[in-house]
């Protein structure tokens, strides 16, 4: 039996081959308030028996070590076709010098938590080992082992957790939307929509989400119940109600209310309800729908006193041949829903006076970065999204890209001052799909059968019983936490901060992916902020 350890910043492939004279020992630097994390490879296990873990810290305190260590059972998925160089994926086969490997292939990617033990099944396990670093403990060196017992064998790994001053807040400051499937969280788990046990399914979802520091969550606008009374309509919010609440009270800080209008084919020129796609949005009937929808909508979230954390979608990706619709649509729902800030991922940049929150891609901006930053001085805010484009060199959270591109995502949100991140898939699989043995769908029947690339449709695997994190989701937070400690450190010395990014990232294409040049940079932005921090709370606590 031999074993390895490895970053949490690379892929871990069930074919990897041992380095056995690698140093054994978990050496993690790591800044309060955030967790750090690294990968066991364990190879010759005998199939059958009992994997039994345990943790062993030098020094006992009053702090309950039980909560601060989390094990996971890494779970390898398949990688069925690469990214293609714009978009979509390229058939097998095909050189890309942007992947990490060329498919088919498999990574482990989701994580399944393990309380103590578990029963090996194959000759190869993986482990992905988290502590959470609370935000009071005294800055330090904090050693122990982690003991690994299979049968007869025991692996003693030591530990080092070099915990720094530096601090990431508690309330976040970046905006984080990642949409989620409500219908796939009931389908993929067994259970009736809207039953209490799906209620509880979404709720734990929602945990999922909050876990990578997510701040903003979709809400479906399917979720109001409508009765259409020949062109009289009501609307009967109890269920819109009850789940933001539920979302709010797990830590959420923004409302981003769904959209309201679609096309039907990607270049027509205008858009249809939502509610009900015969109906084209801007058309009396249209109107006549929103005149009586988005006042109701209005004092809904008014009653509530939710209004301030409310942001508004209008219609999805507007291009230029939608544009002049587009502005229509727009001005519709500012006239109902006065001081709601409006938000849209974006295709064709000149719809100016139609949004306030801007979201192109990051190859978006890099396109028309004066056009963005001209409006950021304006007042205006941006964001960014990723979905199954841009692929090549940018960075996005395909599964055969670098996994350090995931973390760089944030990092992008710092450089370059874009407010917020969006992306349309937490859990959305594509019809029926099986996301650990099929990670490359079809987007849609039709769509010259085009493939969306690997893992772009989800971040979270539907287990047992509830969703599995995966090492996309763990480098996704990092990166946001990442994004905390750059601001922190620009405050009061920006050019420094400026530096540091710049020794891993110069553009949205241009990052270096080695895990231990980013390590020695991380550490390098670790001890900055630490340098920058007030002393210490007396409240400290030793871990």
């Amino acid at each position: 039996m031999i074993y390895q350890i490895f970053s949490a910043n690379e892929w871990l492939y069930p074919d990897q081959v041992i380095n056995d004279s690698c140093d054994q020992r978990i050496s993690l630097a790591v800044a309060r308030g955030t967790r750090a994390g690294c990968q066991i490879l364990i190879q010759g296990l005998a199939i059958g028996n009992n994997l039994i873990w345990s943790y062993h810290p030098s020094t006992k305190t009053a702090s309950d070590q039980d909560n601060l260590i989390e094990v996971f059972r890494m779970k390898d998925v398949l990688v069925n076709e690469n990214t293609g160089p714009q978009y979509s994926t390229i058939p097998v086969g095909t050189p890309a010098d942007y992947v990490t490997r060329l498919a088919p292939f498999r990574v482990y990617d989701a994580l399944q938590r393990i309380d103590q033990a578990f029963i090996v099944d194959s000759s190869t396990e993986a482990l992905y080992v988290s502590w959470h670093i609370p935000s009071r403990i005294t800055p330090g060196v904090y050693p122990g082992e982690l003991h690994i017992q299979i049968d007869e064998h025991q692996i003693i790994i030591e530990v080092a957790l070099e915990v720094f001053q530096a601090t990431v807040p508690e309330r976040e400051t970046l905006a984080i939307t990642n949409w989620f499937s409500n219908n796939n969280a009931a389908t993929y788990h067994g259970l009736e929509l809207w039953s209490e046990d799906h209620w509880q399914m979404i709720r734990q979802y929602g945990e999922a989400m909050r876990r990578t520091r997510q701040t903003h969550f979709l809400v479906d606008l399917a979720l109001v119940d409508v009765c259409d009374h020949a062109g009289t309509y009501t609307f009967d919010f109890a269920k819109v109600q009850r789940y933001i609440e539920l979302f709010l009270s797990l830590g959420f800080s923004g409302i981003e209310a769904g959209h309201l209008a679609s096309r039907l084919g990607w270049d027509d020129p205008a858009f249809v309800l939502s509610y009900k796609p015969e109906i084209q949005a801007t058309s009396p009937a249209g109107y006549a729908f929103l005149a009586q929808f988005l006042p109701a909508w209005h004092q809904f979230l008014k009653i509530n006193d939710w209004l301030e954390l409310t942001i508004q979608h209008v219609a999805d990706e507007p291009i230029q041949e939608s544009a002049s619709d587009f502005r229509i649509l727009s001005s519709i729902v500012r006239k109902f829903m006065p001081g709601v800030k409006l938000i849209e991922a974006m295709i064709y940049p000149h719809i100016e006076g139609s949004i306030d929150i801007w979201v192109p891609t990051n190859e978006g901006f890099d396109k028309h970065q004066e056009h963005f930053e001209h409006l950021k001085r304006l007042g205006e805010t941006v964001w960014f999204y990723t979905c199954w484009n841009p692929g090549g060199h940018y960075l996005n959270r395909f599964l055969d890209l670098a996994l350090l591109k995931t973390r760089y995502l944030h990092w992008g949100n710092y450089k370059y001052g874009l407010q917020g991140y969006l992306h349309w898939g937490f859990n959305m699989y594509l019809e029926d799909q099986n996301p650990f043995e099929l990670t490359c769908p079809f987007l849609a029947p039709g769509v010259h059968a085009k493939r969306v690339p690997a893992g772009d449709t989800h971040i979270v695997y539907p287990g047992s019983d509830g969703p599995l994190l995966s090492m996309r989701l763990e480098a996704m937070r990092a990166g946001v936490e990442d994004y905390e400690l750059f601001q922190l450190l620009a405050e009061v010395n920006k050019p420094l901060a400026d530096e540091i990014i710049q020794a891993c990232m110069t553009s949205f294409t241009e990052v270096n992916t080695d895990s231990v040049n980013f390590e020695d940079v991380y550490r390098r932005l670790l001890e900055a902020v630490s340098a920058s921090c007030h002393p210490q709370d007396r409240n400290e606590v030793a871990l």
